[in-house]
C-alpha cells in the first residue's frame, strides 16, 4: 500500500480529470471568494426573511388565523426558492465567467 492514502473524493476527482465530458473546473481564488460573497449575501436574506415571516406567522396562529399561516408558509417557500435561483445564478455566471 502506498503512504499517500486518498479519499473516495480524491479517487473519484482524479478520475473525472481524465475524462474530457467530466472535467473538474478549477477556480480561482477571486471566484471563490466572490462565490462565497454571494452565498453569504443569499444566506442573510433568506434568513432575514424567514424571521420576519415567523413574527408574521406567530402573530396570525394568535390571532388563530391559519389560512394566513398557509399563505405565509407558501410565500415564504416561493421567496426561498427565488432568491435561491438568483444565487445559482449569479454563482454560475462566475463561474462560467473567463478567469484572470
Amino acid at each position: 500500500m502506498s503512504d499517500d492514502l486518498k479519499s473516495a473524493w480524491e479517487l473519484a476527482l482524479e478520475k473525472l480529470e481524465g475524462r474530457d465530458d467530466m472535467a473538474v473546473e478549477k477556480l480561482s481564488e477571486e471566484q471563490k471568494q466572490a462565490i462565497a460573497e454571494i452565498r453569504t449575501k443569499y444566506q442573510s436574506r433568506i434568513a432575514e426573511i424567514e424571521i420576519n415571516s415567523q413574527s408574521q406567522m406567530r402573530k396570525a396562529l394568535e390571532a388563530v388565523n391559519y389560512e394566513e399561516v398557509e399563505k405565509l408558509n407558501l410565500h415564504l417557500s416561493d421567496e426561498k426558492r427565488r432568491l435561491n435561483r438568483r444565487m445559482e445564478k449569479e454563482i454560475k455566471k462566475i463561474r462560467t465567467s473567463p478567469q484572470q
